[in-house]
C-alpha cells in the first residue's frame, strides 16, 4: 500500500465537506479566491465532512444491517503493511455498499450546501452576521442589502427604487450618467467590470453652473458603462409609496413636480 492510495482515501473522506462548500459558494454571491488552493479547501472541509459522516454513519447503523469497520478504515489510512491484505479483501467484499454510501453522501452534501445557502439568504443571516457574508461585496452595494448591516441605520426592506449616478471620463470630458439600477458585472476576481443602467440620461459635469444645460435623454432604454471609463459611482436608495391626493399637505403641494403626459420619472 502506498501513499497515493492513502491520499485518495483521505480525499474521499473529506469530499462531502468539499462538495457542500463548493455548492454553497456556487452562485453569483461568491467570488473565487485565487489565493486558496485545494489544500486550503480540504482543510476547511474537515469539520463539515466529520459532521456529515457522523450523521450518515449513525443513520446507517440504526436503519440498515451495515456498519463501518473503523479498525479496517484506520489500517487503510495509516497504511499498516501487516493488515493491508485483509483490508483490501474487505473493500472487495463490500465495494458496492461502500460506493453507494459515498455516492448518496456526496449527493446529499451537495444539496445540503445549496440548502444552507438558501437558508442563510432567506433568514438574512449574511446581512446580520459578518462571518456568513458572501465574498461578492458588489452584490450588497448594488442591491442595497448593505443597509441591513449592523452598523448601518437604514433598512433594505424600505427600498423601492435604486438610482445610480456614474461619473465617467469620455474623450477627456467628465460625463455624469444617471439611471435606474438594472444590473452589474464582475470579473473572475470580483472586480467591477461594468454597470448596467435603465432609462439613462447624461450631462457634462462642466455645465453644472449653467441652468440651461439640462440632462440629455439617451435614446436607449439600457446603457452599459465599462468600469474602465468610471471615475466614481453614487448610489441613491429611494423609498417611495403611493398616497391619496387628499393626504398631501399644503407644503408638499408646493414641491410637487408635474409630469407631461406620457413622461415617467
Amino acid at each position: 500500500m502506498n501513499i497515493a492510495f492513502t491520499t485518495i482515501l483521505l480525499f474521499v473522506i473529506l469530499a462531502p465537506g468539499f462538495i457542500a462548500r463548493n455548492a454553497y459558494n456556487s452562485s453569483k454571491l461568491s467570488v473565487k479566491d485565487y489565493n486558496r488552493n485545494l489544500v486550503n479547501d480540504l482543510t476547511w472541509s474537515i469539520i463539515p465532512s466529520l459532521a456529515f459522516h457522523t450523521i450518515f454513519i449513525a443513520v446507517l447503523h440504526n436503519a440498515t444491517s451495515y456498519c463501518v469497520d473503523f479498525e479496517q478504515l484506520g489500517n487503510l489510512i495509516l497504511a499498516v503493511p501487516a493488515k493491508s491484505e485483509d483490508s483490501f479483501r474487505q473493500l472487495g467484499n463490500f465495494k458496492y455498499a461502500i460506493f453507494s454510501y459515498n455516492f448518496i453522501l456526496f449527493v446529499l452534501s451537495f444539496f445540503a450546501g445549496l440548502g444552507l445557502r438558501e437558508f442563510v439568504r432567506k433568514r438574512h443571516i449574511d446581512r446580520k452576521v459578518r462571518y456568513f457574508r458572501f465574498s461578492n461585496k458588489w452584490h450588497y452595494i448594488f442591491t442595497g442589502e448593505c443597509l441591513d448591516f449592523p452598523d448601518v441605520p437604514d433598512q433594505y426592506e424600505e427600498i423601492t427604487d435604486k438610482i445610480i449616478n456614474v461619473l465617467c471620463k469620455v474623450n477627456g470630458r467628465s460625463v455624469l450618467y444617471t439611471g435606474e439600477y438594472f444590473n452589474y458585472y464582475i470579473d473572475s476576481k470580483g472586480d467591477l467590470e461594468a454597470v448596467h443602467l435603465r432609462n439613462p440620461i447624461r450631462r457634462y459635469l462642466e455645465n453644472d453652473n449653467d441652468p440651461e444645460q439640462q440632462y440629455y435623454v439617451i435614446s436607449s432604454r439600457y446603457l452599459v458603462i465599462p468600469n474602465s471609463d468610471i471615475i466614481n459611482i453614487n448610489f441613491r436608495y429611494l423609498s417611495m409609496q403611493e398616497i391619496d391626493e387628499t393626504e398631501i399637505t399644503a407644503s408638499e403641494r408646493q414641491n410637487l413636480i408635474e409630469l407631461a403626459p406620457g413622461e415617467n420619472l
